[in-house]
């Protein structure tokens, strides 16, 4: 197989450029201890994805020299380039993924479902739930877990339904609850066709619009599976609330409703 050094260089070289953009996703708890003392030694590790069983990394030291890590299940380290069975860059592909992270993407990291760190699962797992979208498509958005009777649910959307109707966020409500009224709005909720209007008169007081007869097959499937989500993850309760600043490209939890309205939405502007 022929490989074009030159063009890998060159892209990893044009990766470097960004790694100006503190992409903090690990949590140290979760590092490989090798990562750990590179970083505790002055050195910065960015996570980039899981492929094929290993952990990807960037190991920048202080004098912005790049090293590309992957890590073992067992915690045995490899350093280079990872290549897919079809002979692909899979460091590439991870590499284009952490740029658009740098650049605003709030989408999963490759693999992120894997269980190397914490945030990244969780945040796999809650864009993997059953959500409903209020607000501009292309806004940046954060993930809400709600119950749909829930009064600090209700308190929470006031402080989000103007930045909503402005365009500067997308909300995406995971509605779940196992109380009856809760699991019925939620499967209410994720039937109608158009909840962006739905959510906020029943946010207002409107509980017609989130009747059972509202109620389109399947949706009570959609509910258990969020139910289980929540329960898998010990999640404390509603609103419960993640997101991946656009910024950086951290990932960001919110339990409750936010002291500082304003900081919070802040955090959505780069």
């Amino acid at each position: 197989m022929k490989i074009d050094t030159k063009k890998i260089l060159g892209f990893l070289l044009m990766a470097g450029l960004l790694l100006t953009a503190s992409l903090s996703f690990a949590q140290k708890t979760e590092r490989n201890p090798l990562l750990q003392k590179f970083e505790d030694d002055g050195g910065r590790i960015e996570f980039l994805g899981n492929a094929y069983g290993l952990a990807g990394w960037l190991a920048i030291n202080a004098k912005g020299d790049v090293q590309y890590i992957y890590t073992t299940p067992e915690g045995a380290l490899l350093k280079g380039l990872l290549f897919a069975p079809d002979g692909t860059l899979e460091t590439k592909k991870q590499l284009k993924a952490y740029k658009r992270r740098a650049e605003g993407s709030q989408a999963a990291a490759p693999g992120g479902e894997n269980p190397v760190l914490k945030s990244e699962k969780l945040y796999a797992a809650a864009e993997k739930t059953n959500w409903i979208s209020i607000g501009d498509g292309n806004a940046p958005y954060l993930y809400v877990f709600v119950n749909v009777n829930c009064d600090h649910c209700r308190e929470f959307w006031k402080d989000l339904d103007g930045p909503v109707k402005a365009g500067k966020i997308q909300v995406r409500l995971i509605p779940y609850g196992s109380l009856e009224e809760n699991r019925n709005g939620a499967a209410a909720l994720l039937s109608v066709e158009h909840p962006d209007d739905v959510w906020p008169a029943y946010a207002a007081g409107d509980k017609t619009v989130l009747g059972k007869d509202k109620i389109k097959d399947g949706a009570y499937l959609k509910v258990e599976a969020n139910n289980a989500m929540t329960k898998n993850w010990k999640l404390p309760g509603p609103p419960f609330s993640l997101y991946r600043r656009p910024a950086d490209g951290a990932v960001r939890v919110i339990v409750g409703q936010p002291e500082n309205t304003m900081l919070f939405l802040s955090e959505f502007l780069k």
